[in-house]
């Protein structure tokens, strides 16, 4: 299997419009609710309405992220740019979120800078092994549990007023840092993860020879 350049419109040759695309997209569009109903919440943390619409969209971004990849398997919608539609979307919609509560709930900032190079640069990465490698790699659990870790951490902090205000029915849920702390670990094993699996493909292409027999090959990227 060898390693070839691709062109961006090839991404638009499949099917664009089909369930699992609609529901990555649709989180995305949730983010101007959540920032409206989190600031009411920021301003008058006794407006608990706007808070629970918070952790409603979270919550439904979450769901959608588990829902489109299973739509797209179980209806064989699974296209080139939809495995690639799918992790930008996370990315907009974490980002997002984190900046919220770094804005209005103290959430670590050099925490959410870290978050967004990592981000950044898993775009850059995305991007350059389709166009230049004509590969397309496949998701690994941490990025998927990063996306969990993200939600817990925005309903968390969001929830510290409450707790203060009303009382915490455990004592460590009165800090939040701790799921920052686990997401910086998530970051970092995923960043790790991501760098033992693509490095020779990024700088040593002319050294891969891929298998399109390797069911372990398969697992971690594929050939568009």
């Amino acid at each position: 299997m060898q390693i070839e350049e691709k062109k961006a419109k090839d991404l638009f040759q499949d099917r664009i419009f089909t369930l699992s695309n609609f529901l990555s997209v649709f989180r995305v569009l949730l983010l101007p609710f959540f920032f409206f109903s989190t600031y009411d919440y920021a301003k008058n943390p006794a407006n608990l309405n706007a808070l629970f619409a918070s952790i409603v969209y979270a919550l439904v971004a979450v769901f959608t992220d588990y829902l489109d990849g299973l739509f797209a398997r179980l209806l064989h919608q699974e296209t080139t740019l939809g495995r690639y539609l799918d992790p930008v979307c996370d990315k907009l919609v974490t980002l997002g979120g984190l900046f919220v509560v770094t804005l209005h709930f103290d959430f670590p900032r050099w925490i959410l800078i870290v978050y967004f190079i990592r981000e950044i640069l898993g775009v850059w990465l995305g991007g350059f092994l389709y166009l230049k490698r004509g590969l397309q790699g496949r998701p690994n659990w941490w990025g998927k549990f990063g996306v969990g870790i993200v939600a817990v951490s925005v309903i968390w902090y969001m929830s510290l007023p409450y707790f203060l205000r009303f009382g915490a029915p455990y004592p460590f849920l009165l800090h939040p840092v701790i799921s920052a702390y686990v997401l910086l670990f998530v970051l970092t094993a995923g960043v790790i993860a991501y760098v033992v699996r693509y490095w020779n493909i990024v700088f040593h292409p002319e050294a891969i020879e891929l298998d399109p027999e390797n069911k372990k090959q398969a697992k971690k990227y594929q050939k568009i």
